[in-house]
């Protein structure tokens, strides 16, 4: 995704990783042969049909403001703990530190993390292992946890049904607490006259957008609330990934809805290859497709 221009805020992607995931695991409730009518726009980038898998990238966005650098969603990390479907993913070591450099932004410069939810993909780089302790990355950094979701992370933490969140909030959640660096907000918070929590409940208890709005151009980061493309075209398609299943999808479906042919931007946690882009009407009305930004390519 080339970057990202609103009024005088800039946002570039910064890449984890990308990879498959079984379509039929993301979505295991339903019926996903109607994917196939959408294959003209899925594919390269959201959905390999050959595989029949989604393809999620894992990537945080940088937002530059002319006062504040801001981080949005710090993705897997490395060295990190994970069991259940995220085992794979433990003991990694992976480029991000090297790709935000990239960018020109060093972890000192940052000013702000906000973590639209707690989930372990969305948290991982909030802290890194050093001398066998968990730091916070970002040293100077305020970050912004949802207090629904903080207070939820804690439960699920000691439940054996959810056991394999501890490690998540043991190793990147607790250490920002503790090192006095959380900033905690119920639904109310905004950045540099340019920048909006948007509550969007249901993926998690305290799941928020960031929305962008400068220079006559707005943005939303939409975070979790849809995981893939094809959630655009099939909203009420019900995820894995999602807590509170019926209240996310009609987050997901009132979202979709408030979007669709609206001059706004998606800047969307999970889509892999140019990444940016907006929602508009197919021919008839009774479907959405997502539209690349000639911009981000």
């Amino acid at each position: 995704m080339k970057p990202q221009l609103f009024g005088d805020v800039r946002v570039e992607k910064i890449i984890d990783m990308v990879e498959p995931f079984p379509a039929a695991r993301a979505y295991p409730t339903e019926d996903l042969t109607p994917a196939g009518q959408c294959r003209d726009w899925l594919e390269p980038h959201f959905y390999d049909f050959q595989a029949q898998a989604i393809i999620l990238s894992f990537h945080s966005y940088i937002i530059r403001t002319p006062f504040h650098t801001i981080l949005i969603d710090t993705c897997v990390g490395n060295h990190k703990t994970f069991g259940g479907m995220l085992e794979k993913w433990g003991k990694r070591e992976g480029p991000f530190l090297g790709n935000l450099a990239a960018v020109g932004v060093s972890p000192q410069e940052i000013d702000y993390v906000m973590c639209t939810h707690l989930h372990a993909d969305h948290v991982g780089w909030n802290t890194q292992l050093r001398d066998g302790r968990w730091v916070p990355t970002f040293p100077r950094a305020k970050y912004v946890f949802s207090k629904n979701d903080l207070d939820a992370s804690k439960e699920r933490a000691k439940d054996a049904q959810t056991a394999y969140i501890a490690p998540s909030f043991q190793e990147s959640v607790l250490p920002i607490i503790e090192a006095q660096q959380a900033e905690i907000i119920d639904t109310d918070f905004s950045l540099d006259d340019a920048l909006t929590v948007l509550p969007t409940h249901g993926h998690t208890p305290g799941h928020y957008c960031v929305q962008i709005d400068s220079g006559n151009r707005k943005g939303i980061l939409t975070g979790d609330v849809l995981h893939s493309a094809v959630g655009i075209a099939h909203p009420e398609w019900t995820t894995t990934f999602c807590e509170d299943k019926a209240k996310a999808n009609a987050t997901r479906a009132a979202l979709v809805d408030s979007l669709t042919d609206q001059d706004v931007t998606l800047l969307p946690a999970h889509f892999a290859g140019p990444t940016a882009g907006r929602i508009i009407s197919q021919k008839g009305g009774d479907r959405r497709k997502f539209q690349i930004a000639p911009e981000a390519v």
